[in-house]
């Protein structure tokens, strides 16, 4: 596994990651690992998390001890005996674990990867609740077992804070529909972020209940970013929609190759 580096072949992975956005809604941000083009990356998801009190604590928690709804992605940790969180008015995320939680025997590539699984994660809950202060870059100081300098999964030193990599976010994924949620009937929504990529980017929609044809394509596109509301790495279009089981895929073109890159799928239902 390459460390500290996104895919050769992805030439235009993203330039920045935004922080996520302050949120009313219940779901809390988390992130995964994902393989794509010889590499693994970030992805994120939204999940309930039942009880949640604590938005960074619970976060970190889920991605410690939890799956992805999404079968495509991973993680890599196990879960902890405890979980503590705070935050400074410099906006320094301390969050503290015990050493169960580095269970797993990783490579340099794949250890720096799930830190920074573990930073978008917290950051991300934090932003989404909140809680940081304005106008401040978040870093987060990992503890284990309250104590600072470990080493983590034999690798990767907790002697420092830790920021965003946004190099090692995915180059694209989709924000929504998640996998395996349901939609009504009707004009859907398709919304998620995607880097620039030479040949350009691509969608389709494909029903996957249809008994005369496997993979029958509903619609087909490319992608348009920025614009309106948008930030400029990211699309939103929609497409009506009849009731049925779907895939929603995405991904990138390379030029001179041709070669499709990123691709991302996504399997919702839509019901009357």
């Amino acid at each position: 596994m390459p460390t500290g580096a996104t895919s050769a072949n992805t030439k235009s992975p993203l330039s920045n990651v935004g922080m996520e956005s302050l949120s009313a809604s219940r779901n809390i941000p988390v992130y995964w690992l994902g393989k794509t083009d010889g590499t693994v990356s970030l992805y994120r998801e939204f999940v309930q998390v039942a009880g949640a009190s604590d938005p960074i604590a619970d976060s970190v928690r889920y991605i410690l001890a939890e799956k992805p709804e999404d079968p495509d992605y991973f993680s890599v940790w196990h879960p902890s005996e405890t979980v503590g969180a705070s935050v400074s008015p410099d906006n320094v995320i301390t969050v503290d674990i015990s050493a169960k939680a580095f269970s797993s025997k990783l490579d340099l590539g794949l250890a720096e990867r799930a830190i920074a699984q573990l930073v978008f994660t917290a950051t991300a809950a934090a932003s989404n609740a909140g809680i940081l202060s304005e106008g401040l870059e978040p870093s987060v100081r990992i503890l284990v077992d309250g104590q600072p300098a470990y080493d983590a999964f034999g690798h990767v030193p907790l002697d420092h804070n830790f920021v965003r990599d946004p190099k090692l976010a995915a180059p694209l994924w989709v924000i929504d529909p998640q996998y395996g949620t349901t939609k009504k009937a009707g004009r859907v929504t398709f919304h998620g972020v995607s880097a620039k990529f030479s040949g350009g980017e691509n969608w389709k929609i494909t029903r996957r209940d249809s008994e005369e044809d496997p993979k029958p394509v509903v619609a087909r596109g490319t992608l348009e970013t920025g614009g309106q509301s948008l930030d400029h790495n990211e699309f939103s279009f929609s497409h009506v929609l009849a009731p049925g089981d779907y895939t929603f895929s995405l991904w990138g073109v390379d030029a001179q190759s041709k070669k499709p890159l990123a691709k991302e799928t996504k399997n919702f239902t839509v019901t009357e």
